[in-house]
């Protein structure tokens, strides 16, 4: 039993001192310094009844391990919070009750002691400790000096020092207990919330993991001697397959991004960018769901039955939609093992609403329960969960303009039932112009009446409206301002329409920053021209679409749904780019990434260099010429920010010259404005997010070294 204790005792101990980590340090220079200094205070300036100097260097010699106790290996580091316990019992309760009781109880050592009481509080967070501290630390300090003076003189005592010192004592570990507990809930909350997110991650793994396998089945088989075949027959099906799986898996881990994004900005109490809003089914939402759903065994999947006789479609977001799913469908398939248990999912439509249903057999909710379970951390009858999937489930369809209800008969059923507004109700539209209220659309046209027209009905959608009388003024509206959407018409004086396209699809506007986003902006031709001579114009220029003039209502409002509201929306073509005789550098302390970044970039003919830190880079540029750097923001020795600047400044190069001009792509999961700052601000060209996408690199990588070496 004893031993049971001691252990208890031990661990109270060893977590105290890890919270009072911070303030050792503090109290030993405090201890070490202010013993002995007060001595000359309380015998020279405000002289007491009794001081000791030797008692005091004691101390101080006690305090001096907490210095540097930081410094410690081996076994003094393993018992050193013994020393600490022991250390704080005499530096504080005991010295200062000794001092209390030697002086007769005087006004000045009670508040002293005071002081003291405040500093264990703050030190100590476990109120059992404290109450050890001090009922020890005031009964050897008294026995002391009984054994020294035969007596304990109450000279000066007061009654008023016990309420105060109970007042303090009380407030003290009320508020200490409080902040403790503060703290538990924030280091659970945030081990919850990492096992949920970890939760949540499980079926895009999964459906990652099958896609392995998938490939693994469609690849010949891996040779195992140098004696084997160099070469290996794919069929063209084989082929198609591999980048099909490559596509889906890509999308899934985008998906799984975007959920991770959501779930922090839900945390966060900010509201659902609409920005990713567009026409979604509900029908391919339910059948997507149920497929990637990471069952745990396919008789899990034999439970779940698909109604979805209505199809309908609604603005909102397909991933978003899909994880609203995988919370009810996860939350259901929680009580699977109840006798006869199964979920139906359906779909109907029900007066202005279009519904989606998810019914399970389980063992129902209490009524008493309904009304709460939409609340953020509440949780009820299940383990693990920290109760924010249906929180965020209705924050989910609440921006969908939609609602979320529950009903349920205990010991029966439960039923889920999503109300959504259809694609074309007022709701929708509110939405919609909530979204292109976001977006800018560059109006071309060397006619002001032709502009005011477009404009006019540009404002019926609230969007931002940019003007330009020709294509010369268009190149420059661009470097000046990020836009989405292009309306440009075709014969204009000074630089026409066709041509101004070209430039901007090759990259040629003025402005580095811009000119790489600017060639995948949707452009519309629009033109009185016969349509045979527009549609001409318009395909060799690289414009995604055309219309005739006049401009209507009708032509902007599907121009809108074409490239701001459909999922099926023209695709970015692959850059069809050849890289032989380039000389890559990659920066990533990640093998992986460097691995996968170098694989895509030797396909295409470049020569790569790999190096695990901002140091091995700098070395490698010094040693040989590169014509574009990939760097990583984060790693050890020396990381992508110090690294650019190093390498902008030049003066750490013998050899280098071309230090100020070799464009620097940072390639970081530091996605948010202020790391995208940092990057341009430490001399780099560019910002990748990772997981970087191929097109997206070789779309960068094209991009810059064209301008580097047209010099633009």
């Amino acid at each position: 039993m004893w031993g049971k204790n001691n252990n208890k005792l031990l661990t109270r101990v060893s977590v105290s001192f890890e919270r009072a980590e911070p303030n050792i340090t503090i109290l030993g220079l405090f201890a070490s310094i202010g013993y002995p200094l007060f001595y000359f205070v309380w015998a020279y300036l405000l002289p007491q009844p009794y001081e000791n100097l030797r008692f005091r260097l004691i101390n101080a010699v006690i305090s001096i391990p907490l210095i540097f106790y930081k410094s410690l290996t081996g076994k003094l580091k393993k018992f050193f919070p013994i020393y600490f316990l022991i250390a704080a019992l005499f530096l504080l309760p005991f010295f200062f009750g000794f001092m209390f009781f030697k002086n007769q109880m005087n006004i000045e050592w009670f508040i002293s002691n005071l002081i003291c009481l405040f500093f264990l509080i703050i030190l100590f967070d476990d109120w059992g400790l404290i109450f050890l501290l001090i009922t020890a630390g005031y009964l050897l300090s008294c026995t002391t000096v009984w054994l020294i003076d035969g007596t304990i003189l109450f000279t000066f005592f007061q009654w008023m020092y016990v309420p105060t010192t109970l007042f303090l004592l009380a407030g003290g570990i009320v508020m200490n207990h409080r902040k403790k507990m503060a703290n538990e809930t924030k280091i659970s909350l945030l081990h919850s919330l990492g096992g949920s997110i970890a939760h949540e991650m499980r079926n895009p793994l999964n459906s990652i993991i099958n896609a392995m396998g998938s490939i693994q089945s469609i690849l010949p088989e891996k040779p195992h001697t140098y004696k084997d075949e160099t070469q290996y027959a794919l069929s063209r099906s084989g082929l198609i397959s591999l980048h099909t799986v490559l596509d889906e898996n890509t999308e899934t881990i985008l998906r799984a991004n975007k959920i991770i994004d959501s779930i922090l900005a839900g945390m966060q109490d900010k509201e659902l960018d609409p920005g990713s809003f567009k026409r979604t089914s509900a029908r391919l939402c339910i059948h997507s769901a149920i497929d990637s759903f990471g069952f745990k065994t396919l008789e899990d999947r034999k439970l779940i039955l698909e109604m979805t006789t209505t199809d309908f479609d609604f603005f909102g977001d397909k991933d978003l939609f899909i994880y609203v799913l995988f919370n009810l469908i996860k939350n259901a398939l929680y009580y699977k093992a109840k006798p006869g248990f199964s979920i139906e999912i359906s779909t109907h439509r029900e007066n202005t609403w279009n519904i989606v249903r998810v019914y399970d057999t389980g063992p129902g909710i209490p009524a008493r329960n309904i009304e709460r379970i939409f609340d953020s951390f509440y949780t009820a009858g299940k383990k693990g969960g920290i109760g924010l999937g249906l929180s965020f489930c209705q924050q989910v369809v609440k921006s969908f303009g939609g609602e979320i209800s529950c009903r349920s008969k205990e010991h029966e059923w439960t039923e889920f039932t999503i109300k959504l507004p259809s694609y074309n109700s007022r709701k929708s539209e509110r939405l919609k112009r909530e979204v292109l209220q976001m977006k800018s659309v560059l109006v071309v046209d060397d006619s002001p009446a032709n502009r005011l027209i477009a404009g006019k009905y540009l404002a019926d959608w609230n969007c931002t409206i940019v003007q330009a009388g020709n294509g010369a003024q268009a190149l420059s509206k661009l470097s000046e301002k990020k836009i989405d959407l292009i309306l440009m018409d075709i014969e204009m004086p000074v630089m026409k329409g066709d041509e101004a396209t070209k430039r901007i699809r090759t990259g040629k506007v003025s402005g580095k920053t811009s000119a790489i986003d600017c060639r995948d902006i949707p452009i519309i031709g629009v033109s009185a021209l016969p349509l045979n001579e527009i549609r001409q114009k318009s395909i060799e220029s690289g414009m995604n679409d055309f219309i005739s003039k006049p401009l209507t209502r009708e032509d902007v409002h599907k121009i809108f749904e074409s490239y701001f509201f459909s999922t099926d929306s023209p695709p970015i073509p692959s850059p069809n780019i050849s890289l032989d005789g380039t000389k890559i550098l990659v920066v990533d302390d990640n093998f992986t990434s460097r691995k996968y970044v170098s694989a895509i970039l030797e396909r295409l003919g470049a020569g790569i260099a790999m190096a695990e830190n901002g140091e091995e880079a700098i070395n490698c540029l010094d040693q040989e010429d590169y014509d574009i750097m990939l760097l990583d923001m984060e790693m050890p020795v020396l990381n992508g920010i110090d690294t650019a600047r190093k390498v902008r400044d030049g003066s750490c190069f013998k050899r280098f010259n071309n230090f100020r001009d070799m464009p620097i792509i940072a390639m970081t999961g530091n996605t948010d404005d202020m790391d995208i700052v940092l990057t341009r601000q430490s001399g780099m060209n560019a910002h990748l997010g990772k997981p970087v996408s191929r097109n997206d690199l070789l779309k960068t990588i094209s991009f810059w070294l064209d301008v580097s070496s047209n010099g633009t």
